[in-house]
């Protein structure tokens, strides 16, 4: 199979959370982080009928850049990879990984506990948040809910003095004043507008049409 410039960004990106993966048979990827604050899980355009795991994707997808078209077949023990035909035809063969090796991640989604607020947030207004907190040198985004109104903050929540940044989300929407805390380096999301599930017991649901994130917060 050729895989999908889809798939490869779903690769990088889930590469950016866990250096391994095990890719499961079907069309669902998923990967958590080894500190297991973050799960994520995309649907694919491939349909992989083995299993199998890859201890460094980063240098995976480095072999298959090899390749214009890489054919990618999924053997008993290794992946075979060819590219070209007749003189000049290259290929690779490379092992998988054991899977008591990697850190991998549970085979269903994680449901939400009691979600006190469902919001839509755009792209747009995600990669600014995270922008503000490297400009102004915070380590953490805050969902906040003030008089009602939903806020994205770049925020220090242990340093009351420090810079903020905030996004107006939502007028009228809070029903009582929260403050959601995730940290900055924990927002490993593709670009891309999400539906959002926010829980005080510890947890935001990031959705979109493809790829789906679960990543730990603190309340304050």
């Amino acid at each position: 199979m050729n895989f999908s410039n889809e798939t490869l960004s779903v690769l990088k990106n889930f590469s950016t959370i866990n250096p391994s993966i095990a890719f499961k048979p079907g069309q669902i990827v998923r990967t958590i982080s080894p500190q297991k604050t973050i799960m994520a899980a995309a649907t694919v355009p491939e349909d992989f009928d083995k299993s199998a795991a890859i201890y460094d994707v980063s240098s995976f997808l480095a072999t298959l850049h090899l390749f214009d078209g890489a054919d990618v077949k999924f053997g008993d023990d290794r992946f075979t990879i060819q590219g070209g035909s007749g003189k000049g035809q290259r290929t690779v063969k490379y092992t998988y990984a054991s899977e008591n090796l990697i850190i991998t991640p549970p085979d269903k989604d994680i449901s939400i506990p009691d979600p006190e607020v469902n919001l839509s947030i755009s792209w747009a207004d995600i990669d600014d948040v995270i922008k503000a907190t490297g400009i102004l040198q915070l380590p953490e985004v805050a969902f906040e809910s003030r008089d009602g109104d939903v806020y994205l903050s770049a925020v220090d929540s242990k340093n009351p003095s420090a810079n903020t940044f905030d996004i107006l989300l939502a007028e009228g929407l809070g029903k009582e004043d929260f403050q959601m805390i995730i940290k900055v380096d924990n927002l490993k999301l593709m670009a891309t507008d999400y539906e959002v599930a926010l829980s005080s017991k510890g947890m935001a649901h990031f959705k979109s049409d493809k790829v789906q994130y679960w990543i730990a917060i603190e309340s304050r």
